[in-house]
This record gives C-alpha cells, structure tokens and sequence, in this order.
C-alpha cells in the first residue's frame, strides 16, 4: 500500500475515534451519587392575560328551533330523521286530522246557510223597497227587511271567519319546519299525543353552518370580557382539535337569582370537522393587552393548575432547588413565571422525585 494511502487511513481512523469519543463523553453517565436532568432556560416572552370558560356547542339563537304542532292530536306521521337536511317550510310531520276535518265540513256548511240567508234577506228588502216606493209597504217595513238584510250580511261574514279558521286548523295538521337545517333530534313518534302548545315539540332543527360556545359566567368574571376578544376553543370529545373565534356575545345583565350572565364564544368552522351541537367545551379568552414576562415550559410544572405552582431550578452549584411561583398566563407551549429571572434553568426532565438540595448533573 502506497504511504500517501496508509496516511489518509490513519487520519480517517483517528476523525472516527475522536467522534466516537465526543459521542460517549456526551452520553457518559453522571458523576456518582448525582441524577442527571434536562433543564431548559427562563425566556421572557410575549404573554396576555386569559380566561378560561367552560360551555356548549350550541347555533346561533335565531337558528335553532323546537318544532310543534299548532294543533293538539294524535302524531299520524314523522316525516324526517335525525342528520335529515331540511328546507324551510318543509313538512316534517302531520297529525291526524280526521277531528279538524269534520268541523271544517261543519263550519262549510254552517257559512252556506248563512250565504242562503243572507240571499233570501236580500231579496225580501227589494221587494220591501219597490212595494214601499208604489206606496203600499210602510217605511216600518223597509227598515225590518234592511235589519234583516244587514244581520244576514253580518251573520255570513261571522261563518265565513269560522270556516277560514277551520280549514287553516286542517292545515295546521302538517307540521313545517320554519327554517332550513338539520334534524338535530327527534323529541315524539307516530301514535305519541300533543297537546297544540310548545310544550309538546315534535322535533329539534337546528342550522349547524354556524356555531357558538354559550356558557354561563359570574359577574366578575363576566365584567372583564370584552365583545371581538379572540378565543381558542377546545372540545374534551375531539382531542388534538382547536378551534379559534371571537366573543360574539357578552350579556348586559346576569340573573338575579343565579349571579351569572351568558358569553358567547362565536366559532370559525372548518369544512373537515365541526363540533357536534351540545357538546361540552373550553373558551380560553385573551383579557388584557400583551406584556413581556419570564416563561416557562408547561413541563416544568409538577403542580396541578392553579395561582400557585412548583417549579425545580437547577442551582449553578449543582443542586435542585425546588421553588414555589405564581403561575401566569400561557403563551403557547411556555406558563409565565413571574418569580424567576431570565437565564435561569429549570427542570424539565424528570421534574417529579427531585428533592430540594439534591445533587444533580444538568444537560440542557
């Protein structure tokens, strides 16, 4: 082998020794008797002030309706599903209308004889009229026959309303829906009685094109919401999914007996994935302008959420200190800590089992 090759294999030999060798001295264990620990660095961030409410799915107001018979019966038909697309005016369901037919018939049949009336009371005032005007009716006559003309008249118009009433009855027997949506849930089956009031819906039809989170705040909580904050949206059923918005909604007054006043978090919807209506979820609202303060990584925390937490500070003299602050605001992946200084280390893993004073080895 020629000396110009041998020397090119040596000094590859000697680069992947010394690689080799960065790469154990890296990854050597901790001097004896300390635990090693990944700390990461106290960074002052951009951080705003948040508040957390907890509600449900729900349509705009306007948007969602129970649906019931203006007519009391015996449900004959359920003309729509759950998950149905719906037009408004559609029928969506229809009572039985045998009852309210026979009195249409009847009301029919009562404004006929008053038609004939009314006819025959007509004609008796002509002839009244023309026999009073060759002198041989009294006057007292044509006044009776007009009486009776005009009570006619009055009587007809009375069992024309009824008969109108009547047949609008039969038609209130075909349950439409007011507005387009989505069968959100079916509340009576066929053969089931209503009584012709809003106590007894037949159905539920919601728009699901737009969606809010409504929930019920106290009032000093209540008082710091602004209306357009932004808001991030979570659902417990839809892990890993976010939903941004605004606070469309904040009510002028709360409940005098409850204390509590509704917000409204409006949501901007995707097409791949909407929140089914009424499902519970969490509005985090931004309540104060943006600051800078020290933060955090949320797996610095050993402690539940709350005003107070623990945090483990890897000491430059090589010992845990585990100290108490004030927990802030989330900004992203990092909590604000208000009582640690920029440049500080904490831990992050392990941050459960690490005692106050404990020696450590910190790796960043």
């Amino acid at each position: 082998m020629r000396p110009d090759r041998r020397a090119a294999l040596a000094a590859a030999a000697l680069l992947a020794a010394a690689a080799l060798g960065a790469c154990h001295r890296e990854e050597a264990a901790p001097a004896p008797g300390r635990r090693a620990v990944r700390c990461a660095e106290v960074q002052v961030t951009s951080v705003a002030d948040a508040l957390e409410l907890r509600g449900t799915v729900s349509p705009l107001p306007d948007r969602d309706a129970q649906i019931a018979p203006q007519v009391a019966g015996r449900i004959r038909e359920v003309l729509a599903r759950e998950g149905e697309q719906v037009a408004a005016g559609q029928v969506v369901a229809r009572i039985d209308d045998a009852p309210l037919a026979d009195q249409s018939r009847e009301a029919e049949a009562v404004l006929a004889r008053a038609r004939a009336e009314r006819t025959h009371a007509q004609a008796t005032l002509a002839r009244t009229q023309r026999v009073f005007e060759h002198g041989i009716a009294a006057r007292q006559e044509v006044d009776d026959a007009s009486a009776r003309a005009e009570t006619a008249r009055a009587a007809e118009a009375e069992a024309g309303a009824a008969a109108q009433r009547a047949r609008r009855q039969v038609e209130r027997a075909q349950v439409r829906t007011p507005l387009a949506g989505v069968v959100v849930r079916i509340l009576r089956r066929p053969g089931e009685l209503v009584d012709g009031t809003p106590a007894t819906p037949v159905m539920e039809v919601a728009d699901p094109s737009r969606l809010e989170l409504v929930s019920d705040v106290p009032a000093a909580d209540l008082v710091r919401v602004r209306q357009g904050a932004p808001a991030e949206v979570t659902i417990a059923a839809l892990p890993g999914r976010q939903w941004t918005g605004a606070v469309s909604v904040v009510s002028p007054a709360v409940d005098r007996q409850t204390g509590l006043g509704s917000v409204r978090v409006g949501l901007n919807l995707s097409n791949d994935t909407r929140p089914p209506i009424g499902v519970l979820g969490a509005a985090r609202i931004a309540v104060g302008a943006p600051r800078s303060a020290p933060t955090v990584p949320r797996e610095a925390l050993r402690s539940g959420p709350g005003a107070e937490a623990e945090v483990v500070v890897c000491g430059s003299d090589g010992a845990a200190h585990v100290r108490k602050i004030r927990r802030g605001a989330a900004a992203g992946a990092r909590v604000e800590a208000a009582d640690l200084r920029a440049g500080e280390l904490v831990a992050v893993d392990p941050v459960l089992g690490l005692a106050d004073g404990e020696p450590i080895e910190v790796r960043r």
